[in-house]
């Protein structure tokens, strides 16, 4: 859903104003793009996620600070000639944000759309083996962090210790396998489909194709794959048992998304507010000094809300 401004009305007032619309628009179309308001720089987008969000994030480790008030995140530095494929953030740890916000602050030259897929439309056309599959193991993520390559544990955790990186993590059910401070393993099993109460509906919800070896573009897989074996790769993901999803499935899974998809060509100062539990967000490759900040809002955990739909293997 699109709303645009025809006289540039300031966009956290109005967003208050109308809550209900835009969460019922969150809902039927899974995100809402503000174009022509008036955002007011950080400070007034920041006070727009708060309008549109019951409550900020300000732990997420996977992306850098923007702003003082740390509510506010630099968008993923991925290299921009590189597409960010397809994913629901944080969903490959124990919390993660029902939704998150985009703010273009300077479009690319050429590129960058942002691009979506509905995790609801995802599970209707993958097929009903595939499906039953993940339902019944879910995933396992394997996070490797290299010192000085992608984020730090630290930073990701936000611990300045293993023993306390141990203590904070113990009663989530992360393992940890410590070959040194510099270079730790961090596996966390969870789900591959998301159960939502509120709508009593099931979405994709994972980072498959963020995670998996056979997703990566080709430059990339072959720099890796000089160093690591792929099974040892920064990023992994495997069924819940930890045996591996085939590469033709990851094939499929991308087909789907990409069928399932839109494109949202970004102008200067628009405002995406994304669903996260219902739809899966990337990037296209872009030229150009595109500038982004994002928001998070609205946490969820498996203790509360939103029950991945997973079952126990026997």
């Amino acid at each position: 859903m699109q709303i645009t401004s025809a006289s540039r009305e300031p966009l956290a007032p109005w967003i208050r104003q109308h809550r209900d619309r835009i969460d019922e628009a969150l809902w039927s179309d899974g995100h809402v793009l503000f174009r022509d308001f008036d955002v007011g720089g950080l400070d007034g987008f920041e006070s727009s996620a708060a309008s549109a969000c019951d409550t900020l994030y300000r732990h997420y480790g996977d992306l850098p600070l923007a702003s003082a008030s740390e509510n506010v995140y630099f968008a993923t530095p991925y290299p921009k000639h590189l597409e960010i494929r397809f994913h629901n953030e944080a969903s490959h740890t124990q919390t993660w944000p029902s939704r998150q916000l985009f703010f273009c602050l300077e479009p690319a030259s050429e590129g960058g759309e942002w691009t979506l897929s509905d995790g609801r439309k995802v599970i209707e056309r993958l097929p009903a083996e595939m499906l039953d599959r993940f339902r019944e193991l879910g995933l396992v993520y394997r996070r490797r962090f290299i010192r000085g390559l992608d984020a730090s544990w630290e930073q990701f955790f936000k611990v300045s210790s293993l023993q306390e990186l141990r203590e904070k993590i113990a009663p989530t059910g992360h393992e940890i396998d410590a070959i040194s401070e510099n270079d730790l393993t961090v596996s966390y099993r969870t789900h591959a489909l998301l159960q939502i109460p509120e709508r009593d509906t099931e979405a994709w919800f994972n980072q498959i194709l963020l995670h998996h070896p056979d997703a990566l573009p080709t430059e990339v897989d072959a720099l890796l794959s000089k160093h690591f074996r792929r099974d040892q790769f920064p990023r992994t993901v495997f069924f819940g048992d930890g045996s591996p999803i085939p590469a033709g499935w990851v094939r499929t899974i991308d087909r789907v998304l990409t069928e399932c998809s839109v494109r949202i060509q970004t102008q200067v100062h628009d405002v995406l507010l994304v669903n996260n539990l219902l739809m899966a967000h990337g990037r296209l490759p872009y030229s150009g000094n595109r500038q982004v900040r994002v928001a998070l809002g609205d946490m969820r955990d498996h203790a509360t809300a939103a029950t991945a739909a997973m079952k126990e293997p026997a």
